[in-house]
């Protein structure tokens, strides 16, 4: 066992992170949410890292996303995110997609990968997602988040899709009423690497076709199924 990964036993087992560093991910979404997961992950140690996003960093990412700075805005955040691996964890393989995602080219990005994760925060994607592991197989785990809120919840074949969830219509993102203060994004994040670490290592009670909602507002955490 590597030193690096010393702290993650006791939580996790010598057999469950092992197969951390043998699985392939893809994060769907390099922003707020995106940024947290792909530092977590390449902390847990996984194989590979698909990164999917096509945009650039600017001065209104600075509050939450942790792979901005000064020094990179207007430069795009999947090659960012390729640099901030490297200096974590070099072992970890980064493939950066600078494109965006859609149901017909899902396939080409993402079929090599394990588990998804939904980091986006456009509603046609997120269904696209919710289609393409139907199609095939794989494990989507979706977070989302605005203001004081936060929700995740995991997709998988045989439970309902994510429009059981969302609703049908492609409403734009909450985000843009109630904010996007860094507590929200990193506490999805972390929820919903969480949920990874329990699927990969066979543990606890993962959200498969339930839905964690969170008010920090009222420090209320209620789980539902959809």
């Amino acid at each position: 066992m590597q030193k690096r990964f010393l702290k993650n036993i006791g939580a996790l087992t010598e057999e469950g992170q092992k197969k951390l560093l043998a699985t392939t991910v893809a994060v769907v979404g390099v922003g707020g949410i995106g940024g947290f997961l792909i530092e977590g992950l390449a902390r847990l140690g996984v194989k590979k890292i698909i990164a999917v996003d096509m945009d650039t960093f600017d001065e209104t990412n600075l509050n939450r996303q942790i792979l901005s700075n000064i020094n990179n805005l207007g430069k795009y955040k999947v090659f960012e995110a390729e640099k901030r691996v490297k200096e974590i964890n070099p072992n970890v393989y980064l493939e950066p997609i600078k494109e965006k995602a859609y149901l017909d080219n899902l396939e080409i990005f993402l079929l090599e990968a394990d588990y998804i994760f939904d980091a986006t925060d456009n509603m046609e994607i997120r269904k696209s997602l919710s289609k393409f592991v139907q199609q095939t197989g794989k494990i989507l785990i979706h977070g989302g988040c605005a203001g004081w809120y936060a929700q995740i919840a995991i997709i998988t074949k045989d439970k309902p899709g994510i429009e059981k969830l969302l609703g049908e219509a492609n409403v734009e993102g909450a985000e843009k009423d109630l904010g996007n203060p860094i507590f929200a994004p990193m506490l999805t994040a972390a929820l919903e690497l969480s949920e990874f670490c329990k699927l990969v290592s066979k543990q606890g009670e993962p959200l498969i076709g339930k839905c964690l909602f969170v008010n920090l507002l009222t420090n209320e955490y209620r789980t539902f199924e959809f």
